[in-house]
């Protein structure tokens, strides 16, 4: 073998061994457009925009956080022809409804990624993203402000933390207190005591959580 057949031999050898040293699996797919992927080659008809040089179809905002459940946020399509088509990547995450025109509510189901497409009468599309984070509620706190009523007709106070809003609250003996004016939602409510013996009040937060104190009424 002369100097030149050797030389090949040994950058050959160095390439394949420079190759075997690559991470497996590198290579374009991006795992974290997968649904989207899936969108588009079952929608053959509309255009994927990341591909396209050109954008004839915008949509606004490009992105929305939500981190709740049933969290929503507004999209508009503008550019193209109308009427729009709107559609998600991920429909075990989140779904979109027309609003009229060129609007769209985006309403979350679970948390997380998600895409929104709107596509024109002619397919071309564009693509909002939707990110989410879980996002750790405090325990339902409630106390009453006093907590004890020694005469009939005395108020009390009742306040509520943590959870998640809207807030009810209910009586567990009418005969023995009320609301005052009937009020029994929000954060702070005003007990009445009507008679003796100890009442309980419960409060249910928007989560279906619930919180239950008792008012001491002695005789």
């Amino acid at each position: 073998m002369n100097v030149r057949h050797m030389r090949g031999a040994v950058l050959a050898a160095s390439m394949v061994a420079m190759l075997a040293m690559l991470p497996a699996g590198c290579n374009d797919d991006n795992p974290n457009t997968s649904d989207l992927d899936g969108y588009f080659e079952n929608n053959p008809y509309v255009s994927d925009p990341r591909s396209t040089p050109t954008r004839v179809v915008s949509i606004a905002p490009e992105s929305a956080t939500l981190n709740t459940v049933g969290a929503r946020a507004v999209f508009t399509a503008t550019g193209g022809t109308s009427p729009y088509k709107w559609d998600v990547a991920n429909g075990s995450v989140g779904s979109i409804s027309p609003s009229g025109g060129s609007e769209a509510i985006y309403t979350a189901t679970s948390i997380g990624a998600n895409d929104v497409i709107v596509s024109d009468r002619n397919g071309n599309a564009a693509i909002a993203h939707i990110s989410g984070t879980t996002v750790a509620v405090a325990d339902l706190v409630v106390s009453a402000n006093p907590a004890t009523l020694t005469t009939d007709l005395a108020l009390s106070v009742l306040t509520v933390t943590g959870g998640t809003a809207p807030y009810t609250w209910d009586i567990t003996f009418d005969t023995r207190g009320a609301f005052r004016n009937g009020n029994n939602t929000g954060e702070n409510v005003v007990y009445k005591r009507l008679s003796s013996g100890n009442n309980a009040v419960t409060v249910h937060d928007g989560s279906g959580k619930s919180k239950s104190l008792v008012i001491s009424q002695p005789p």
